[in-house]
């Protein structure tokens, strides 16, 4: 409900924060009253102050009253100050410059207060009805009678956020959707990335491949900078190198591989940045038994890495896991052990990209927390980001980003999430980005 308000109608949601923090600062403000004027200055409450011009002007004729109401008053402003700047207006102007004219507005609405709680505090003092329940609404009366100017003050004056310098940030997928039909990038495509570039639109890439399965001619290209990868397990600058990596422990890596094992399955494991695979499993006919996309099949046969013992990886102290990739024979073993692995860990996710597979990942790894973590790193600001995508292991970055599309070969799932459906990947997605931006 508050993120429908705050969506659809933020000035509203600011006036609905400001109020709630009014009521925190007034409760706040109120108690500390209480407690200095009750106990703490409570042998001042009928020692009448000096005659003075300010104080008579005010209302204010006893010290108890006098010291509790400005150090109560005093507290609330500040605590008002700190949740307004911080949550309510999220202001980025000059902390000097909003400390002052807070200041001054606070100086100018505690004259005000004091003056109406002088003359409050004067008639109750002069009626015999002090007591705690009186104190209480009165002071609330009194703390929320500036709020009728304090708002639009702090607002368009004081709490100022300033419009940012907005960036646009292309974060695409690979297969299916930057990448062609055939797996190669278009001569189109990498030339719309660097026009791109130099217009400012930045261009990251988000796939469920292992870092050294992307293309060279993207890994190579200057106005790349960022991958993240193995469906965001890794992040790689471009000048820095890895930046993030977060893998499977050995242990669980064990029990992973054992109940995968136990199926009809071809089993890969993304490991230090490649995805390897047992040579025993490296054929034509192993591929098309295993019901592997045929048009991954040259993504296949190009970057897998055959070895002889694909289990020694899981023992050997040099390899992380970064993800299992494993296709299945049939669909009904496919789910049967996707609903094992789901019963037996609590720390993993399983997606999936083609027909006849699934992908286990750390839980809380996905493409979505993989562009969480880039937009922290690098600082970019996550409304900036257009995600681009086809297929299910996108939909965790669909459900991140503000702003989402899909290509027209997408499955439904993401035509579902987007909120515009773009070309096809085989018509040059970064040339149509280039002319929508």
């Amino acid at each position: 409900m508050t993120n429908g308000i705050s969506t659809k109608h933020p000035e509203l949601w600011k006036f609905i924060k400001f109020n709630i923090t009014v009521v925190l600062t007034s409760a706040l403000d109120i108690l500390t009253y209480l407690l200095l004027l009750y106990f703490v200055f409570a042998e001042y409450n009928s020692t009448e102050l000096k005659e003075n011009a300010l104080l008579s002007l005010l209302g204010i004729r006893y010290k108890g009253y006098l010291y509790s109401y400005l150090i109560s008053t005093t507290v609330g402003y500040v605590a008002a100050y700190i949740i307004n700047r911080k949550i309510t207006f999220r202001s980025d102007v000059s902390v000097a410059y909003s400390s002052v004219m807070y200041f001054i507005l606070a100086v100018f609405n505690i004259l005000v207060s004091s003056y109406i709680g002088g003359v409050f505090g004067s008639f109750i003092a002069s009626n015999e009805l002090s007591n705690p329940l009186v104190e209480i609404v009165s002071k609330f009366i009194i703390i929320n009678i500036p709020t009728l100017w304090t708002y639009p003050l702090e607002r368009y004056v004081i709490q100022i956020k300033r419009k940012k310098k907005t960036q646009k940030i292309i974060a695409t997928d690979l297969d299916g959707t930057l990448l062609k039909s055939d797996t190669t990038v278009s001569s189109e495509n990498l030339c719309a990335i660097k026009r791109l570039s130099k217009k400012g639109i930045k261009t990251i890439v988000l796939t469920g491949r292992t870092f050294y399965e992307i293309p060279y001619e993207l890994r190579s290209c200057d106005e790349i900078e960022y991958f993240v990868y193995s469906n965001g397990a890794g992040i790689q600058s471009s000048k820095k190198g890895i930046v993030y990596y977060n893998t499977f422990d050995r242990k669980t890596s064990c029990e992973i591989y054992e109940i995968l094992d136990s199926f009809d399955t071809l089993i890969e494991l993304y490991s230090n940045q490649f995805p390897y695979i047992d040579e025993e499993d490296y054929s034509d006919d192993s591929f098309e038994y295993y019901r592997i996309d045929e048009s991954f099949l040259p993504e296949m046969k190009k970057s897998r890495k055959p070895i002889k013992n694909l289990k020694g990886l899981l023992t050997d102290e040099s390899y992380k896991i970064e993800m299992f990739d494993v296709f299945f024979r049939n669909d009904g073993e496919k789910e049967a052990c996707r609903k094992l692995l789901l019963e037996k860990f609590d720390g993993i996710e399983i997606t999936s990209s083609l027909s006849s597979n699934l992908e286990i990942i750390k839980k809380g790894t996905n493409k979505g927390s993989g562009l969480k973590k880039l937009c922290k790193l690098a600082k970019y600001d996550l409304d900036d980001i257009i995600v681009i995508g086809d297929s299910k292991n996108d939909i965790s970055a669909f459900n991140t980003a503000k702003t989402k599309y899909a290509v027209s070969n997408a499955c439904d799932e993401i035509k579902n999430l987007a909120d515009k459906v773009i070309c096809s990947n085989d018509e040059d997605i970064m040339k149509y980005m280039e002319n929508e931006i």
